[in-house]
């Protein structure tokens, strides 16, 4: 009876220790989770916070690392920029350098004729010159006197030449001016007159369009622009055709704004219909 309360106390005795062994195996789980956590928790959190302060310095180097490679390459464009300018100057400059050689050779071409001049009156001097070298050799003054008149009287008879001569010339070119005014001026009046005539020609081709016709009265309606050059009368008469065929006559009674009255004969056989094209008989300027 005595062995009884001796198992009951161990039983309890191996169930108090079971759960000791449970309690401290819980214990070591959790120190092994704080020790990787930094051995504490509090150290834990610390290590958390830290790596987000390097990811953020790390992005921050990164978005400075960008800014910097944005500048160069503006910089960069800058550059290209300044280049361009400088091109477009030089070619600027190309052109004014290009301007002023072509100035510059038309320059020359002028001074190189009047140098040829100048070179044809100092031929001319030396001639003259060697003249009067021959002149100084005449041993005979009244040879001198003589020669010296020669030259003079020749010079007089070249001189009355060409006195009568750019007379001739300036009475041609009078003439001819006056010749040349006249054909402007008559040449003026032909275009005056052909420029009239175009005008009036123009209205020729002019069709208009029976819109009414009043067989009571002989009366049709059409309408035509205020430049048609239609009157009221005879003065620009109008039939009226259906393709080749003629098919009335038409004598204007009123004209108001665009809108032409007309009292209209038939031709035999014919009648007027709307729709019928309305044609000078006469052209304009005929």
């Amino acid at each position: 009876m005595k062995v009884f309360p001796v198992i009951l106390s161990v039983v309890v005795l191996g169930l108090s220790v079971g759960s000791w062994y449970y309690s401290s195996q819980q214990q070591a789980m959790m120190r092994a989770v704080v020790n990787v956590s930094g051995g504490k928790a509090g150290k834990g959190m610390e290590a958390v916070k830290k790596q987000a302060e390097s990811d953020f310095n790390k992005a921050l180097l990164d978005a400075n690392s960008a800014d910097e490679k944005t500048r160069k390459v503006s910089n960069e464009l800058n550059g290209v920029d300044g280049a361009i300018e400088k091109r477009e100057v030089a070619e600027s400059t190309r052109d004014e350098q290009r301007d002023y050689r072509d100035g510059m050779s038309a320059e020359l071409e002028v001074t190189k004729g009047k140098h040829e001049e100048a070179q044809k009156k100092a031929e001319a001097l030396l001639e003259t010159m060697r003249t009067l070298d021959d002149l100084a050799s005449v041993s005979d003054l009244t040879e001198v006197v003589d020669t010296f008149q020669t030259i003079v009287t020749d010079a007089k008879e070249k001189n009355a030449e060409l006195t009568s001569e750019h007379a001739s010339l300036v009475e041609v070119r009078g003439k001819a001016e006056s010749k040349v005014a006249a054909e402007q001026a008559e040449l003026a009046r032909l275009e005056e007159q052909n420029r009239k005539f175009e005008a009036t020609y123009r209205k020729n081709v002019l069709e208009y369009v029976v819109s009414q016709v009043k067989p009571e009265s002989r009366i049709v309606v059409f309408k035509a622009p205020k430049d048609s050059g239609i009157v009221i009368g005879d003065t620009v008469p109008l039939i009226v055709k259906r393709g080749d065929v003629t098919v009335a006559n038409l004598r204007v009674e009123s004209v108001k704004g665009n809108e032409v009255v007309a009292k209209y004969t038939l031709v035999p056989g014919q009648e007027i219909r709307v729709g019928d094209n309305i044609i000078h008989k006469k052209p304009h300027g005929s």
